[in-house]
């Protein structure tokens, strides 16, 4: 039976990350409603990540490190939360899901992505691309190494090794995040949770099924 000083302790929690009393996050522009926050957030967050397109790929030493995948957050965040770039420093769950423990994330990222680089080299069709974008999409998931915006981030960084991907093994594809239907949402949702829980990932694959594309190359017309 549990102690009813840790129910209690339970259900008084506060986040370091939020204001007193509340469960909104402590930001920049000192926003204390979460409908206001939300509405900041996506559009400063959606312009960094459009920027982010538009810079060259960097080399397989700094992509692959833990490193560069905390300098992403903090390109995307750090106009909006005073933690962008930092791993949290507190436990969280997402309803039954538990995420790693802080004192555990660096170092299994770094084990992560060495794992990420070496697997490169067994892809040999699309559906392995698929197949490698969803369980590396479950795992970052579930080391959820940021306090807020771990999807976002995950979705960039497997963009840009996409990337790499190609240019190492002469693919040409994309991943196409522009065009997400509810059917794509949905199974982004339940397939985080069902691969997080039960190591299925049936329903990630059919996202990155739906979001992986061929590159559109512009020609031009020659008179």
């Amino acid at each position: 039976m549990v102690e009813p000083s840790r129910i209690k302790e339970a259900l008084s929690y506060q986040s370091k990350y939020c204001y007193n009393d509340s469960d909104v996050l402590i930001n920049k522009y000192d926003i204390q409603d979460q409908q206001a926050l939300d509405k900041i957030e996506r559009n400063v967050t959606a312009l960094m990540l459009v920027n982010l397109q538009t810079k060259p790929l960097p080399n397989p030493n700094i992509l692959f490190s833990v490193e560069y995948f905390m300098d992403l957050h903090k390109q995307v965040f750090e106009h909006i939360y005073p933690f962008a770039g930092k791993v949290r420093s507190e436990n969280i769950t997402k309803g039954n899901t538990p995420f790693c423990r802080p004192e555990y994330i660096y170092k299994y990222l770094k084990m992560l992505f060495a794992k990420m680089f070496s697997d490169i080299k067994k892809i040999k069709t699309r559906e392995d691309i698929i197949m490698f974008l969803s369980y590396y999409y479950s795992e970052l998931n579930v080391v959820h190494p940021f306090r807020e915006g771990n999807g976002r981030i995950m979705r960039e960084y497997l963009r840009q090794v996409v990337l790499f991907i190609n240019k190492y093994l002469g693919f040409d594809y994309e991943l196409d995040f522009s065009n997400v239907t509810l059917e794509d949402k949905t199974n982004l949702i339940n397939g985080s949770i069902m691969s997080a829980m039960t190591g299925d990932l049936g329903l990630l694959n059919k996202f990155f099924n739906s979001m992986l594309k061929e590159r559109e190359v512009v020609k031009e017309h020659q008179k």
